[in-house]
């Protein structure tokens, strides 16, 4: 499919890329309140163009991994499932980086 062809179906998709990262980070701050330093790593909407795929890191000072006290903050990768016709946050799953 050309790529102005795909623009111009994605475009007429309800939600668009920035709407549906600021909907992964509010419902990022609902869950992980104590969640700081933000930040947008990767975006992909799916081939049938239903869903945003959206990854965030954050930094949280909170969390205590195994007992110990981490010295500074532990950065965490979630990725966010969003439907791009009515902004309905499907999924979060963590982002492993291995």
């Amino acid at each position: 499919m050309p790529l102005f062809i795909r623009y111009f179906e994605i475009a007429d998709n309800k939600m668009d890329v920035k709407q549906a990262t600021e909907k992964a980070a509010e419902h990022l701050k609902k869950f992980f309140p104590s969640a700081e330093r933000i930040q947008l790593e990767e975006v992909e909407i799916t081939d049938d163009d239903k869903y945003w795929n959206i990854t965030l890191s954050y930094d949280d000072r909170e969390t205590v991994a195994g007992g110990y006290i981490q010295l500074g903050p532990r950065r965490f990768f979630k990725i966010f499932k969003i439907d791009t016709k009515n902004g309905n946050v499907r999924s979060m799953k963590i982002r492993d980086l291995k």
